[in-house]
């Protein structure tokens, strides 16, 4: 299922109990929260109360069947009913809600799919006249609600179709909350890894990273901003690591480096001389290049250390 983003980021934050699984009511997908700020009385920033119609949707969301497909879209009916004509900010806070139960539904369905005996390989063919009529409505049944049928290695498996979101919620949320489900949208079309492997290019691992970096501070009252610092840092532990099957060395012996990560050094070191992220690096690439093993171990060790990325090891 690597080729997911919330999938796959989701997965990648799951490793890191940072439960970018984000599944059900974790905090990164700003679930039940404990903190009750995020269900303020009149919008995502200020107050000690929650408003009334959060707790109202709430309630609903709290009955739906987590493991019912349906579920996803009667949220969405009840949350239109309910957060029409309010203030943006407000439906953010109802997004949220929303959220923690489309995790919830993604896991519950997806275990269930794998559990399931029967063969949706055919669902993958080219040819879909041979498809049967039932295949054909369980694949309709879960588009209608917000999912869709991926596979990896020939393994089906269901994940969240972020277009559902775009339609269902764009109109209600604020800028900064379509910004954030915008690229999320785009991450996940272009997916990350397969059968452990890296898919995506070095420059849009690199212009990942940059957009949080950005995005972060800009919007530090932003209820993901934990689970928008969970996805740089992953990003970032990847891209000074290596993955699984895209190594960071061509050769361990030798400690080449491999074109992937020559290609996303260079292009974030001379695209975004000025950024973060590349203080971050230029010292460690260096080492890298001069093939200072000692200084590189130290270097990814102060990174752990101080937070920036994650322990691998």
């Amino acid at each position: 299922m690597e080729n997911r983003i919330y999938g796959i980021l989701r997965l990648l934050l799951a490793v890191f109990i940072i439960a970018l699984s984000s599944c059900a009511k974790s905090n990164d997908k700003g679930g039940n929260q404990a903190n009750s700020d995020v269900f303020h009385l009149t919008d995502t920033l200020s107050g000690p109360y929650e408003n009334p119609k959060i707790t109202e949707f709430k309630a609903f969301v709290d009955q739906l069947d987590s493991a019912d497909v349906t579920s996803a879209t009667k949220a969405v009916e009840k949350y239109k009913q309910i957060f029409t004509g309010q203030p943006a900010q407000l439906c953010d806070s109802g997004f949220v809600v929303f959220q923690a139960l489309y995790d919830s539904l993604e896991q519950n369905l997806s275990a269930m799919h794998q559990n399931d005996t029967t063969n949706y390989e055919p669902l993958l063919y080219n040819d879909q006249a041979s498809v049967s009529k039932s295949l054909k409505d369980y694949r309709k049944n879960l588009q209608l609600n917000g999912f869709k049928i991926s596979a990896t290695g020939g393994v089906t498996y269901i994940e969240q179709d972020r277009t559902f979101v775009a339609r269902s919620f764009y109109s209600f949320v604020t800028p900064v909350m379509k910004d954030y489900l915008t690229e999320l949208q785009k991450e996940n079309k272009e997916g990350f890894a397969i059968d452990g492997a890296i898919t995506i290019s070095p420059r849009q691992l690199v212009d990942r990273i940059i957009w949080y970096e950005k995005f972060i501070p800009q919007n530090p009252d932003f209820v993901f901003a934990e689970n928008c610092k969970s996805y740089q840092k992953a990003y970032l532990t990847y891209l000074l690591s290596g993955y699984e099957n895209t190594q960071l060395y061509a050769d361990e012996e030798t400690k080449d480096l491999s074109d992937f990560y020559v290609n996303a050094y260079d292009y974030l070191i001379s695209k975004f001389p000025d950024s973060q992220t590349t203080q971050t690096i230029a010292p460690y690439y260096e080492a890298l290049k001069q093939k200072q093993t000692d200084k590189v171990n130290a270097l990814h060790k102060d990174f752990v250390i101080k937070g920036k990325i994650y322990n691998l090891k």
